[in-house]
């Protein structure tokens, strides 16, 4: 009797003990659980945050950029008219909206030249890597170093004096840009053949240095080729829109009194009894309208011999629109 009792209380004792340890297990388990579940939003955080510090500078610097080449494109788009741009007012928002005219084509452009760039890096890189032909690539690299400063030269001397002959439009900033970039894309590659491929080494302070002063000078270049191209863009649009005028709204404007437009505007009295106004004036095109503001031009307008109507938003005037033609 006595032995089945210890019997007994020793597989009690072992059912309590592997239950304690199985229970312990368990809460060993749930713990990891919450600690990966905690690491694992611990490092979202802070990934998120990465991101966002990222893309918050960068998205600031885009806007400012696109105020600047809307501004750009529009200062000379009215500046074709006669007028200055500050006349109409437009606000940030008109600054931006069309800004986007402005820089399809170089986002574009910018983007395809990076993509190319980054293929043949791809396949340079694979060729010092394998050690297989760094003949052809250092032969390579020290033509396009030369060709790249000589580029780059011809770029700094049209900044200050005209060459002997004639370049294509945007050859200054693309020439500079262009041209600084090769070449120190070349001597990387005569750095990088002549260390060998499998050399682990820190870049001396000089080294460093005169690859942050190229990414400056290309993405300066960058800029000016742009704003450059904002500004042809806006003169351009301006000369389009003058050949073809007739097919603007026809404005017929309506005046307590006489506004003396002259030029080729046809100006008839009213002589209606009780008539709110006294003048009609006919012969005008709409432009556009900015801060209460019409901008008008006449409907034979040239540059060579053109006046811009500026018309403030009153009572005194009335304004009515016709389609154009076609």
């Amino acid at each position: 009797m006595s032995s089945r009792n210890t019997v007994g209380r020793r597989q009690t004792s072992k059912l309590s003990h592997g239950f304690r340890t199985s229970a312990a297990g368990r809460l060993r388990s749930s713990s990891g659980k919450r600690d990966v579940k905690n690491a694992s939003g611990a490092d979202l955080s802070h990934s998120v945050l990465q991101w966002f510090a990222i893309i918050a500078p960068l998205t600031t610097v885009a806007t400012a950029l696109a105020f600047w080449f809307g501004w750009t494109m529009t200062a000379t788009r009215t500046a074709y008219f006669g007028i200055d741009q500050s006349i109409l007012e437009y606000s940030t928002v008109d600054y931006l909206l069309r800004s986007a005219d402005a820089l399809i084509v170089p986002a574009i452009f910018i983007l395809l030249i990076t993509v190319v760039c980054v293929g043949i890096h791809a396949v340079t890189a694979a060729i010092i890597r394998r050690e297989v032909g760094l003949g052809y690539v250092q032969i390579g690299a020290v033509f396009v170093l030369l060709a790249g400063t000589f580029v780059t030269s011809l770029g700094v001397w049209t900044m200050f004096e005209d060459l002997p002959f004639a370049t294509p439009f945007l050859f200054e900033p693309s020439a500079l840009g262009g041209g600084i970039a090769v070449s120190a894309y070349a001597f990387w590659v005569l750095r990088r053949t002549a260390l060998g491929a499998n050399t682990v080494r820190r870049l001396p302070m000089w080294e460093k240095l005169g690859y942050v002063a190229v990414v400056l000078l290309v993405v300066v270049a960058l800029f000016w080729a742009c704003s450059s191209y904002a500004g042809a863009l806006g003169t351009g649009r301006s000369r389009e829109y003058a050949q073809d005028l007739e097919r603007r709204p026809a404005v017929t404007v309506y005046s307590t009194q006489s506004l003396a437009l002259g030029s080729s505007v046809t100006e008839e009295k009213i002589s209606t009894p009780g008539s709110k106004y006294g003048f009609k004036y006919t012969g005008l095109r709409f432009v556009t309208l900015s801060s209460g503001k019409y901008f008008l031009l006449p409907a034979d307008w040239s540059r060579s011999a053109g006046v811009a109507i500026v018309l403030d938003e009153s009572s005194e005037y009335r304004v009515e629109f016709e389609p154009g033609r076609g």
